[in-house]
């Protein structure tokens, strides 16, 4: 057998394994639909992926990776730092940051909030802070054209007099294809991840909320240098995600999206790059049926 179909077909039986135990990893772990646990794990790090509309699984090639698939750290070129800031639908505060490198990569993200209690009248009587955060810490190798990740994620809950603690994990696999020359494709990924694998947040009345476990597949392709294209699917929640990055020039890009969901809920994206040197903007728009659409800014720094 040739060298190269020999290597095709091990990346792919190395693939479909990886993807096997990540699946097989989700589905074992305790069922549950918990209302409200930990919210931050559903939302992001960078404006950069929301933008396309959250369909990152499978690109993850920037301190995004920490949230959206710890394996994509492998690949990592340099050092590579992002924030991420907005007004959550107009109700509160969400802040993100994220460092990685080759292999290795640490993150935070934290949503904060104020609620106005009011009596039966309406009328407010008080209000109380209401505090979301979590640490991550995230490690990748590489085996070849293939490469595992996995980040642990400590989970913080403050509400009054009930505050919160759990401890969750993440793994993931992304793989870059093999393709026959002359194809016309600059590249083809294939990644998956499963969220939240084990744990429970425990509160200080004693009651506790299972993480909600969520596997997601990813692909993403390289038609022309200059455009990326990728697809997400939550298995879990039965959501699409659809994303597109379009370099005008090396300093610009220009992003769009959609998320579809299974509830026939459906929300579109749009967003733009802007890179000076090492430094970069990123900005990303999401709409929303009902709540207010959403605004995402993030700052970062290549070196």
């Amino acid at each position: 057998m040739k060298t190269g179909l020999r290597k095709r077909l091990t990346i792919a039986f190395l693939v479909t394994v990886a993807t096997f135990l990540c699946m097989q990893i989700a589905s074992a772990a305790p069922a549950g639909d918990p209302v409200g646990t930990a919210v931050i794990f559903e939302i992001g790090m960078g404006a950069r992926a929301l933008g396309m509309g959250g369909a990152f699984v499978a690109v993850a090639d920037d301190a995004n990776a920490i949230y959206y698939n710890p394996a994509g750290l492998a690949y990592m070129e340099g050092r590579n730092i992002t924030s991420l800031y907005s007004s959550l639908l107009g109700a509160g505060n969400y802040l993100g940051a994220g460092y990685a490198q080759k292999n290795l990569g640490l993150g935070v993200v934290g949503l904060m909030s104020t609620v106005t209690e009011r009596d039966e009248y309406g009328n407010p009587i008080g209000s109380f802070g209401y505090r979301e955060s979590a640490v991550m810490g995230a490690y990748a190798r590489s085996l070849d054209m293939l490469s595992i990740g996995a980040s642990l994620k400590l989970y913080s809950q403050t509400i009054p007099d009930n505050n919160g603690f759990g401890i969750t994990a993440d793994i993931g696999v992304l793989a870059d294809l093999p393709l026959p020359e002359g194809s016309g494709f600059g590249g083809v990924s294939i990644g998956a991840v499963a969220r939240n694998l084990f744990g429970s947040v425990t509160y200080q009345s004693g009651h506790t909320d299972p993480f909600d476990h969520v596997f997601v597949i990813g692909m993403s392709m390289k038609p022309i240098d200059k455009l990326i294209l990728a697809a997400d699917f939550d298995i879990t929640n039965t959501t699409g995600h659809l994303g597109a990055e379009y370099l005008i020039t090396p300093q610009v890009a220009l992003r769009a999206g959609g998320i579809l969901g299974g509830d026939g809920n459906s929300r579109l994206t749009a967003g733009a790059g802007f890179s000076l040197q090492n430094l970069r903007i990123d900005y990303a728009y999401q709409t929303h049926s009902v709540l207010p659409d959403s605004h995402w800014l993030s700052l970062g720094i290549a070196f």
